[in-house]
Parts: C-alpha cells; structure tokens; sequence
C-alpha cells in the first residue's frame, strides 16, 4: 500500500500560509487606510474631499456635508419639456435664469440656485499661468480685474462685470451660510435656498434672517 505523495505536506503548508497572509491584508489594509486627499481637484471641480471632510464650491470651503450637498454644484439632466413656466422657457432657450422658481440652465441641465448655475456659465482656467497681478491675487480669493474685464473666484474665470457680481453676491451668501453650520446646518440650507429652518422656524431672504419665531 502506498503512502502519501511526498510533495503534499509542503503544498499544503505553501498554500494555507498564502491564504493566511491574504486574509491578513485584506482585513487589515483597506478599512483602515485614509483616504487620498482630494483638496485640490474638489477645488477646481466643486468636489468634496472624504479625508479632509470638506468641500469646495466657488472656491469656498464648505465644512458641512448637508450645505454642500444642498449646493447640489454639478446640475441636473432633465426632461426640458416639463417646465410650464414662461420665465423657465425663456431660460431654457437662453441658458438663463429663472428667477421666480430659482433654477438656471445652461447646456440642458437645470442648476437650483444663483451660485452654481452663475459656476456653471463660467470657465476653468489654470491659476499657475495667470500673469496679471490684479488676476493673481482675485485667483486666491475672488475678484474683478478692470484692466483683463474678467472676474475670478479661484480658477472660475467669468468676464461678464453683471454676472460676476451676481456670482459674488451668492459667494457671499455661502460664507453666511457657512458661518451658521456652528449654530444650525439646517439654517445654512435655510440661508442659501431662501428658505425656512424646519428646526429653528427662521426664515432668511438674500442670507438674512427676515423674522423672528
């Protein structure tokens, strides 16, 4: 009678230490491993940064992942059609702006408020190859240059002077909002939608408070 084939015990010890060091890594790499800072691509892109925890639209950090979400920065693709509103017709036709029901369009896809349809319309442009001083500095923050007739906020380059204050006056709104994340983050969508806090019962016209529950 013949006894076991002399190569089997190290086969076999060759393949359980493979699979014990696989469930090793497996267990042990992933979950644990932060993940890659986005920071610099959310902020060329409206993105969010999972490792950091923040997100960036306009060139603001936003610190809340409600406000940001509600920001809602990349639009929508919708049936066109379905906007029975004259004014949402004249901005389909126009990529323009409805203000009674606060959507814009631009390239077929609907953008809810003021901010993001104005970053929509705007461009990308590198801030590494800006030569003007005025344009450097506006690329930190944001800003209008009177000698390029351009605006800025970070890389968003807008060279209409009505539409970058327009943008302005809404990145401004986002800085109040973002102030109130501290106090209420259901006040800082209050504050950017021209809404109703559901918890706070404040209502708040062009970022402020306009009465008290």
């Amino acid at each position: 009678m013949h006894g076991p084939p002399t190569y089997a015990p190290p086969v076999r010890s060759i393949l359980l230490a493979f699979f014990l060091g696989a469930s090793y890594l497996l267990s042990s790499a992933a979950p644990n491993a932060d993940p890659p800072c986005r920071c610099a691509a959310a902020r060329m892109m409206n993105g969010w940064c999972d490792r950091h925890d923040h997100g960036y639209v306009g060139n603001v950090e936003v610190r809340s992942r409600l406000l940001y979400e509600a920001l809602d920065a990349h639009g929508h693709t919708v049936v066109l059609s379905t906007y029975q509103c004259p004014l949402c017709q004249d901005a389909i036709a126009t990529e323009g702006y409805c203000e009674k029901h606060r959507v814009g369009f631009v390239r077929g896809q609907a953008y809810y408020s003021r901010l993001t349809y104005e970053l929509a319309k705007a461009e990308i442009a590198d801030t590494g190859k800006i030569t003007c001083r005025t344009c450097r500095k506006n690329a930190e923050t944001r800003g209008w240059c009177p000698k390029c007739r351009l605006g800025r906020a970070g890389p968003f380059v807008v060279r209409d002077e009505s539409a970058y204050h327009r943008m302005e006056k809404a990145i401004e709104i986002l800085m109040l909002a973002n102030e109130a994340i501290a106090r209420c983050e259901n006040c800082s969508v209050a504050i950017i939608t021209d809404g109703v806090c559901p918890v706070c019962r404040t209502r708040y016209k062009d970022g402020r408070p306009i009465n008290k529950p």
